[in-house]
């Protein structure tokens, strides 16, 4: 199996009008808003919704996520740092037991390493990859 077969993507709820940036640092907000996270929204949080957009059957596509073999998150920000960050998104997930979950942190380039791995495996790699500013 090779090749891009779903995806998904999550944007926080909450947004930040830029002239309010304006306003406290005296210049660079530019016109509009920008996406935010809330207080509880973390980049594994994130992932978790992310992931789901891709697994969920739209219109019968998607993934089924019993055939997910791999799971790897990547993320230059992980919520956690003495614990793996993947197991908490594997079981979000709900995948199967013989799933294999690990983690790709602290790199900027650790998504596009991670999906580049993915690409050349012959499993079925879930690849998550998260970020928070």
């Amino acid at each position: 199996m090779h090749g891009l077969l779903s995806y998904g993507a999550y944007l926080p709820h909450w947004r930040l009008e830029r002239s309010a940036i304006t306003e406290v640092m005296g210049s660079g907000g530019g016109r509009g808003t920008r996406s935010v996270a809330n207080f509880d929204e973390d980049t594994t949080s994130m992932g978790v919704e992310a992931a789901r957009a891709a697994l969920a059957p739209v219109g019968g596509g998607g993934l089924d996520g019993a055939r997910v073999d791999d799971l790897i998150f990547a993320t230059a920000e992980p919520a956690y740092h003495e614990k793996t960050n993947a197991t908490a998104i594997w079981a979000a997930l709900r995948l199967g037991p013989d799933t294999g979950a690990l983690d790709a942190t602290g790199a900027v380039r650790s998504g596009a390493g991670s999906l580049r791995l993915a690409l050349r495996s012959p499993e079925a790699t879930l690849v998550v990859a998260s970020g928070i500013r």
